[in-house]
């Protein structure tokens, strides 16, 4: 079969494979269409007007807006980790200033009330 006899019988195999499903699923995929099918919905809740433009709460955006950023300083931590040894004391300080300033943020979106659902 020679060196590339293997890979050759690897191919043939993955495209009858996807030839076979492709079909299966053309096969076994003729149904009626359902009205709602294309209905726009929101996080499971139908629309009353597909056309209308809501508006959403600002503490919706800004409690997404903190988790991203403060999922983004937590990761800044683990490369920190890594190099703990060879970075030393001066690094343990850069790293406490940082936990400090992010731990001040935090602080001030809860004081703000950034964290709470309801108003």
């Amino acid at each position: 079969m020679g060196e590339y006899g293997a890979l050759f019988v690897f191919a043939l195999i993955a495209v009858v494979v996807g030839l076979v499903f492709a079909l299966m699923n053309d096969i076994m995929g003729t149904r009626k269409k359902d009205p709602l099918e294309d209905y726009p919905y929101e996080c499971g809740v139908p629309l009353y007007d597909p056309e209308a433009r809501g508006t959403f709460k600002q503490g919706y955006y800004l409690l997404g807006l903190l988790l991203i950023l403060f999922d983004i300083e937590a990761a800044y931590l683990f490369p920190w980790a890594v190099v703990f040894r060879e970075i030393g004391l001066y690094g343990l300080v850069e790293a406490a200033l940082f936990i400090f300033i992010l731990t001040l943020g935090f602080l001030y979106a809860w004081a703000k009330g950034a964290l709470r659902w309801q108003t």
